[in-house]
């Protein structure tokens, strides 16, 4: 039996954000034919209990290393360095040595580094004990901060363009020093192949089981929903661009439910037409009630978790193209996709009027989630990768 090392940035339960929930279905849905190991970062709000939800998905929890906070007078100093401040932040001799001790100990036979802020762990020591190392990346991280660069003001301009430029050449080092690359889309893909010695493909996913169908059923539909973390910028940018460009502009009888972290610290959490949740128990009665999900995400790559549970869910999705490169989505069968805030406002408007075009919809986007997104489809594929190592 292959033995594999997870690496994650984050502690993978609760699935919170992407990269958790993407982590976390990568190892509950890889297979009973591997023993799975996690060593992990943690923040202030880990909880030791989280360690028994990840036992319950098959794997075993070896370590969980404090990351160093944002603030650490370290991480200043550090941007004066040739490293990027994430290099900064999540690197360090100590942890490498425990990884490289736990690699001997367990003998493990394949180091999967989940994210860009783990791989920087990849290196000849860890080859040198006969592991091999994957890349698992969640998003072209240069890409994601060059457009963050791009909003900065003048007099900043510059300090952040230098960071663009040494996480570009980070990522570009793990790509060639991983014995192999995962990208989530083929356009990340075609990027990644100029590097990498080797690049597969494991998309995003929704756990089916998780969030069944239900088909929409409001004649006259009124309520929207985004869900999304807002301590991660792209969020941040598209729930203000959707506010003030978009919904604002829509008949005072739409309302606007904004669900995730820090929600409620929004400039227009308290307006009357909005309602600003921090947390939800069940995000899928949030799905069951909007009559459409919203996705106005422009910056940022990969796939959007959060279109995916709306689309196996039944709540049609509108959306800007931004995000949806990594998915098979047809405008007008799986989804409806819009390219600027008039045709956001004319989209909405049309769809929350006619129930058999929402209807429509949440068929073909549930059924196309069926064929290529499930977690246990993309889990097996994870795990074909994991045995030709």
């Amino acid at each position: 039996m292959k033995k594999v090392l997870f690496v994650t940035y984050d502690f993978p339960y609760p699935t919170n954000s992407g990269g958790k929930n993407r982590a976390y279905h990568m190892l509950k849905f890889s297979g009973p034919e591997f023993k799975k190991y996690l060593f992990s970062f943690v923040r202030p709000d880990f909880k030791k209990e989280y360690i028994n939800e990840m036992n319950k998905a098959g794997v075993e929890v070896l370590d969980v290393v404090p990351r160093r906070k944002t603030a650490d007078l370290r991480n200043m100093i550090g941007l004066l360095s040739s490293k990027s401040i994430f290099k900064t932040l999540y690197y360090s001799d100590s942890v490498l040595a425990k990884l490289i001790s736990a690699i001997g100990n367990y003998e493990i036979d394949i180091v999967h580094f989940e994210s860009f802020y783990t791989a920087f762990y990849i290196c000849d020591a860890i080859r040198d004990l006969g592991a091999k190392q994957i890349y698992g990346t969640e998003n072209i991280e240069f890409r994601l901060y060059e457009d963050y660069a791009k909003k900065m003001p003048f007099f900043l301009k510059p300090l952040y363009d230098a960071q663009v430029e040494r996480v570009k050449k980070e990522e570009e080092r793990m790509y060639k020093d991983a014995d192999v690359t995962l990208a989530v889309s083929d356009e990340e893909a075609e990027l990644i192949k100029k590097y990498a010695r080797e690049c597969e493909i494991i998309r995003n996913g929704v756990d089916l089981e998780d969030f069944p169908y239900k088909k929409p059923k409001n004649i006259q539909g009124k309520n929207l929903l985004f869900v999304g973390n807002f301590t991660y910028f792209p969020n941040v940018d598209a729930i203000n661009y959707f506010v003030k460009e978009v919904f604002y502009k829509l008949p005072p009888t739409i309302n606007l439910t904004i669900i995730g972290k820090k929600a409620q610290s929004l400039p227009f959490a308290k307006d009357g037409r909005i309602e600003a949740i921090e947390f939800i128990p069940k995000i899928q009665d949030a799905y069951e009630r909007a009559d459409l999900v919203v996705a106005p995400v422009r910056l940022g790559g990969g796939t959007n978790f959060k279109v995916l549970e709306a689309m196996a869910s039944g709540t049609p999705v509108v959306s800007l193209a931004a995000r949806l490169e990594g998915l098979k989505l047809e405008n007008g069968q799986h989804i409806a996709v819009v390219e600027n805030a008039e045709e956001f406002i004319s989209t909405i408007n049309e769809l929350l009027g006619n129930l058999s075009k929402r209807v429509k919809l949440s068929k073909g986007a549930r059924a196309l989630v069926e064929r290529e997104y499930s977690w246990k489809i993309i889990g097996n594929n994870l795990a074909n990768i994991w045995k030709n190592l």
